[in-house]
């Protein structure tokens, strides 16, 4: 077999978003990896050979896929965008054997932390792998894992219609390639304190709500717990008439019930989230496999006894101030509350809540022709900060899952946080 020759690349100045995830992969006591992934359980007639020229054909479709990430001494990153996909975009494992879910399910997780320290790899790697799991005729699982720093959840949709497309052989059915564009991504921002909205958002710094577990001298203190439970049916098909005679978004009311829990469980007024928001600005943004993906703060002053109405209509006001500045660099906030905290050892020095909303649930909706997909839950050995908040509205209704660090938190306590969520909710749209 004749060798194959060493790839071509382009460089190019990573942009803010994709700036801040390689630098905080290199902060001390910050998370090692930051994956977007997913174990799906495939049962059926399996052709592994189209998985995995399908697998190889997405990641020769989309640059960013193809695209690694240097970091120089001055904390400058490069994003080196390679001609030819890396290596172990797809491996096959021996059969395990298995056909009980729960069993599967174990050997899965067990699997991904041995696939996921592939991302460390100081050499070059690829940024999209897949890692097929035999167990027994016709019931594999699939580990389908890329690099957070490549995509956001948008382009995560992109790619299982393109997988589904690619795998039942059927490429004609594709729309050309949009390939991510940096200089599309605007760069330069004016400083914070030209900036009075911000400045306003940040005087004084948001107090610490949680425990402030250190990342670094206390390696269980991440450990995750959860606390998961569905919305009330009652409550949840409500939501939109709420919504309607509110005059906001399902999201503003999950926000301000969110803000009351908060309060009422730390007894503070002044909280504080911080929750992805999408910054594409052009069409065909829309249609790119790429990561457009802020973080945008979102504190509440307002006292609780004023009311969830009133919770709501600072709700509606925090979101129309923020989407103006969808696109500031989170990173500039998080250096300056780190400059005002000077010597304290946190994970992030802003921020210690991360809300996530999602419409759908992007993880349901992976299909390959002529099998059964079943998605199923990755659980991380580490959370990513002392508290992440998921919402999932579907059709069928919400689902609601809180996952705290194990030093911020006793499972009692989240427990209690999500109770006080659901009361939120209910009476919101009561």
């Amino acid at each position: 077999m004749a060798a194959k020759l060493p790839s071509r690349a382009t460089v190019y100045r990573a942009t803010p978003p994709q700036r801040r995830l390689i630098t905080m992969r290199h902060a001390p006591g910050g998370v090692p990896t930051q994956i977007v992934a997913v174990h799906l359980l495939l049962r059926g007639p399996l052709d592994i050979d189209r998985l995995r020229s399908a697998l190889t054909e997405l990641v020769r479709r989309h640059p960013i896929l193809r695209t690694n990430y240097a970091m120089l001494d001055d904390e400058e990153v490069l994003a080196i965008v390679h001609e030819n996909e890396g290596p172990d975009v797809f491996r096959v494992a021996p059969p395990s054997g298995l056909s009980d879910e729960s069993a599967i399910h174990e050997h899965a997780a067990q699997a991904f932390e041995d696939l996921s320290r592939n991302f460390l790899a100081p050499n070059r790697h690829s940024i999209l792998q897949a890692a097929l799991l035999p167990h027994r005729e016709n019931l594999h699982s699939l580990l389908f894992a890329v690099d957070h720093v490549a995509i956001d959840e948008r382009s995560r949709l992109i790619l299982q219609r393109e997988l589904a497309v690619l795998y039942a052989q059927r490429p004609e059915e594709l729309g050309e390639v949009h390939p991510f564009d940096p200089d599309s991504v605007r760069t330069s921002f004016p400083s914070i304190d030209e900036t009075p909205a911000l400045r306003r958002l940040l005087t004084p710094l948001p107090p610490r709500l949680l425990a402030n577990p250190a990342p670094e001298s206390d390696p269980d203190a991440f450990r995750p717990l959860t606390a998961a439970q569905p919305l009330a049916r009652t409550t949840s098909s409500r939501l939109d008439d709420t919504a309607r005679r509110l005059r906001c978004s399902r999201f503003v009311l999950h926000l301000a019930a969110v803000m009351w829990a908060l309060k009422q469980f730390t007894r503070t007024d002044d909280v504080s989230v911080v929750t992805p928001i999408d910054t594409r600005q052009r069409a065909e943004d829309f249609r790119t496999v790429g990561y457009y993906q802020n973080l945008a703060l979102l504190r509440s002053r307002a006292p609780s006894a004023a009311g969830l109405a009133h919770m709501v209509r600072e709700c509606r006001s925090i979101m129309r101030d923020t989407f103006r500045l969808r696109d500031y660099p989170i990173a500039s906030l998080v250096t300056h509350a780190a400059i005002q905290r000077a010597g304290k050892h946190y994970r992030n020095p802003l921020y210690q809540v991360v809300l996530i909303h999602s419409t759908e649930d992007a993880g349901q909706s992976w299909t390959l022709e002529g099998l059964e997909v079943k998605s199923m839950e990755i659980e991380r050995t580490q959370a990513a900060n002392e508290l992440r908040i998921h919402v999932t509205d579907h059709p069928d209704g919400a689902e609601l899952l809180l996952v705290g660090a194990a030093g911020a938190f006793e499972q009692r306590g989240l427990d209690r946080l999500l109770e006080l969520w659901q009361e939120a909710e209910s009476a919101l749209t009561s």
